[in-house]
């Protein structure tokens, strides 16, 4: 029998991977040292059930914290959101979190080149006039989709009327004068590429999207596969058509769902990603998420995982170590 091969599953064991052969670290130094950006305590958590909500204290929020960042240690994390609370209660104590957090990083005598940035979602104007006026909140996620069936039932907005309301998010950031500069803004476009109402989208569709999206200038625009069912032939397609329209590679991160029995797909995405430098993607250390708000809790599939995170990036740098040195023979 073959042994079976045994990858990084936490950032602690793959810098030990990488310093064990130094072609390792030196091809993910060439690609830009790709970083898992953490979203177990904002999508992680939203899939629980009202109860398992309503149970989940901060204080085991605070563990949680604890353990990725010991064990995992992200250079950006999602820690919440500012929702309404009947709608996703696992959010009420967001801002007592993030004080924590902030009050944590800055007992530890962190450089700012050290410190994690911290995202919170706010799915409009409404919720960030809420927090505006708290200038340690400088790094900020907000939502669109393609898909107006699904736009309209997460956040009761048209894809038109989202769009404005972004833009108008945007301009008071700039505005408001009492705030911090925002570090960055993420925004995740959900339904890449098929939306659990409306079904499969066209992909043509979703390239001119995100284009448009693109003109607003966000940091991150973060393609969100909703349903765990995006193909690798699509997304090649999708991000290669934006970049030859103008949207950079860099400028794109990903989202990724993971059906059971789907992990190669989603594997060999993550490789097509790592080809054109796309190196933010997200992962969560609990085996949920999903928009439990749009979807059925039977039709939620987990996030991407930091053990298939890590498979795919340790096996992607193997695979391009050994063209290398086939090519130079």
């Amino acid at each position: 029998m073959l042994n079976k091969i045994m990858y990084p599953i936490c950032a602690n064991t793959f810098k030990k991977w990488c310093l064990s052969n130094y072609k390792y670290g030196k091809v993910y130094h060439d690609l830009g040292e790709p970083l898992p950006f953490d979203v177990t305590l904002r999508d992680g958590l939203q899939s629980l059930t009202p109860d398992e909500q309503n149970d989940y204290t901060t204080n085991e929020k605070i563990k949680t914290y604890h353990s990725i960042k010991s064990k995992y240690n992200p250079k950006n994390m999602e820690i919440g959101s500012i929702v309404s609370e009947k709608v996703l209660p696992i959010f009420k104590d967001t801002l007592e979190l993030f004080q924590f957090i902030d009050t944590n990083q800055k007992s530890d005598n962190l450089s700012y080149q050290k410190c994690q940035n911290n995202f919170i979602l706010i799915p409009n104007q409404d919720k960030l006039r809420e927090i505006r006026n708290i200038p340690e909140i400088n790094n900020l996620s907000f939502i669109t989709s393609v898909s107006n069936s699904f736009q309209k039932r997460n956040t009761k907005l048209s894809l038109h009327e989202s769009d404005k309301d972004i833009l108008t998010m945007l301009q008071e950031l700039d505005e408001t004068s009492s705030r911090k500069s925002i570090s960055y803004v993420k925004l995740y476009v959900s339904c890449i590429n098929e939306c659990p109402i409306e079904g499969k989208i066209d992909n043509d569709f979703i390239v001119n999207r995100l284009l448009n999206l693109h003109k607003m200038k966000v940091d991150y625009i973060c393609l969100s596969d909703t349903c765990g069912t995006l193909m690798p032939e699509d997304f090649e397609y999708i991000v290669d058509t934006c970049a030859y329209f103008g949207l950079p590679y860099k400028t794109i991160s990903l989202h990724l769902h993971v059906k059971k029995g789907r992990e190669k797909e989603v594997e060999e995405i993550i490789h097509k990603a790592l080809d054109r430098k796309i190196i933010n993607f997200d992962v969560s250390s609990l085996d949920s998420g999903g928009c439990s708000v749009t979807m059925p809790k039977d039709k939620l599939s987990q996030n991407l995982s930091y053990e298939l995170y890590y498979k795919s990036l340790c096996s992607y740098i193997t695979r391009k170590i050994q063209w290398d040195e086939m090519f130079l023979k």
